[in-house]
């Protein structure tokens, strides 16, 4: 087990041991900008892009509890108990970067995102729990703010590789030997770029952090399920696999007919089935339900703010485009579909800038407020009204501003619902409920790939700037919700 009292830490001591998440959040960073575009250039069909995309929350969900349960149970005297899945991880997700842009075909990039994806939630997930493991109570706020400045300062480099190649000489001209796959350096470099910032960065942390070790061997014993937990594995697996098969059948029922929903829904429902009776799913199956009070109660927080942020990512780029550009696709206009996917980058890039910049100030602002739940809320409906801003001009500076103002909100994301997480979960659990608590982002994304859809043409009127509005709706739920936590004082 983990020491109970753990000393202060030197802020240079956090920093170190969270320099890693700065690699893994530049590749996020990457992914987000260049996947589509590299599906494009390989010849990929725009109505497809989404599918293609399913990738990064089918792999969270999966993977991340699992490295989190395993990872409670584990402990090594050379690499410790959350390093090695941290190395691992990043090990993986770095050959898929470099390989990445030499894709000859859409299948190949399609399979590398999978491994980029499981590589990166690999070795995220141990770092989330390295803040529950390794600060005390005090610290952990301050914890979570330099994790959130990572993913901020990650993210704006991975945004502002366009901008920053050109001025060091790289050309945005597609050469001779590129003509294969047709991927220019702009977006070949940046990945290149990725693999080896990830690998430095971890090796970083590696090197100048060492964890606590077990206070005594029962992390080495077999669990021995009580009848309670027994019921609870029963319960979920049959909830988790019957769930699985109802998103498996919507999705293919809408992209191939009923015959084709039924057999996928099938295929799933026992596929799953089989493959949640492993052992290593037990582990994660019985504390589901009796995972803490305030776990459950984040959980609305969690479902409204991850259905809406994904419209964010898919649709403000194309909202820029049509409205300040006057390009509402490549046909019509493509110079001006060009440039507003640009400008809509370089909005993404401020979005990551404030991140960064708030994410100290955080601890402090909550400090102030005296309340966690009521510090998340204000931040949710700040960036609610960065989206409703989206209605006010068709002015490409209007979406800059405004997602500069949604990055703030994106700093208190990244690190307040951890904080109020990481204060009730079981010491000796901290991994596996990081890793579920990481898959209530990914179930709400599933949720809004198979319902958006439906009544994206009839209640969003075809338009990407009304699904930017339903994004905002999104966070003033997940703001009305944070007051459903019941947080100790």
């Amino acid at each position: 087990m983990i020491k109970k009292d753990k000393p202060n830490l030197s802020f240079w001591q956090i920093w170190n041991m969270s320099f890693g998440f700065l690699g893994i959040q530049y590749g996020f960073g990457l992914q987000q900008a260049n996947m589509s575009p590299i599906f494009r250039y390989l010849g990929a069909d725009e109505a497809s892009i989404p599918g293609l995309w399913l990738a990064g929350p089918l792999t969270g969900l999966l993977l991340q509890p699992i490295i989190g349960a395993i990872s409670d149970r584990s402990w090594s005297p050379t690499w410790g108990r959350r390093r090695p899945f941290i190395l691992a991880g990043a090990l993986l997700g770095s050959i898929a970067m470099i390989m990445m842009p030499n894709s000859s075909a859409v299948w190949m990039a399609a399979g590398l995102m999978w491994i980029l994806d499981a590589g990166l939630n690999s070795a995220m997930e141990p770092f989330r729990a390295f803040v529950g493991d390794m600060l005390n109570e005090k610290q952990r706020p301050l914890g979570f703010a330099v994790q959130s400045f990572f993913v901020g300062f990650g993210q704006t480099l991975a945004n502002l590789m366009p901008y920053i190649l050109p001025l060091l000489g790289v050309s945005m001209v597609l050469s001779d030997e590129q003509l294969s796959n047709g991927i220019p350096n702009s977006v070949r470099y940046p990945f290149y770029i990725g693999g080896a910032s990830i690998l430095l960065a971890v090796f970083w942390t590696m090197r100048t952090t060492k964890e606590y070790p077990p206070e005594n061997d029962d992390y080495k014993k077999a669990h021995v399920f009580t009848e309670e937990e027994k019921k609870s594995i029963s319960f979920w697996h049959l909830a988790l696999a019957v769930g699985g098969a109802i998103l498996a059948f919507g999705f293919a029922y809408f992209s191939g007919g009923l015959a084709n929903g039924l057999k996928w829904g099938v295929g799933v429902l026992a596929g799953s089935y089989l493959v949640l009776m492993l052992p290593v799913f037990k582990e994660i199956l019985a504390p589901l339900s009796s995972m803490p009070t305030v776990m459950r109660q984040l959980w609305w927080v969690k479902f409204f703010t991850w259905y809406g942020l994904p419209l964010m990512w898919q649709y403000l780029s194309l909202a820029v485009a049509k409205y300040a550009f006057l390009a509402p696709d490549a046909v019509s206009n493509p110079k001006g579909f060009e440039e507003g996917t640009k400008w809509g980058g370089l909005c993404f890039a401020m979005f990551s800038v404030s991140c960064a910049v708030i994410s100290f100030l955080i601890p402090r602002i909550a400090k102030a407020v005296g309340s966690n739940r009521a510090t998340h809320a204000l931040f949710m409906c700040i960036g609610a009204s960065g989206f409703f801003m989206t209605l006010l001009s068709n002015d490409k500076m209007i979406y800059l501003i405004g997602m500069t103002i949604i990055g703030l909100m994106w700093g208190s994301i990244m690190s307040m619902p951890y904080l109020m997480l990481a204060a009730a979960v079981p010491k000796e659990r901290m991994g596996v409920y990081m890793g579920i608590f990481n898959g209530f982002i990914c179930v709400p994304q599933f949720i809004g790939m198979l319902t958006v859809p439906l009544f994206y043409k009839t209640l969003l009127g075809d338009d990407p700037r009304n699904a930017l509005v339903l994004a905002g709706i999104c966070m003033l739920l997940a703001a009305g919700s944070c007051f459903l936590v019941k947080e100790s004082k």
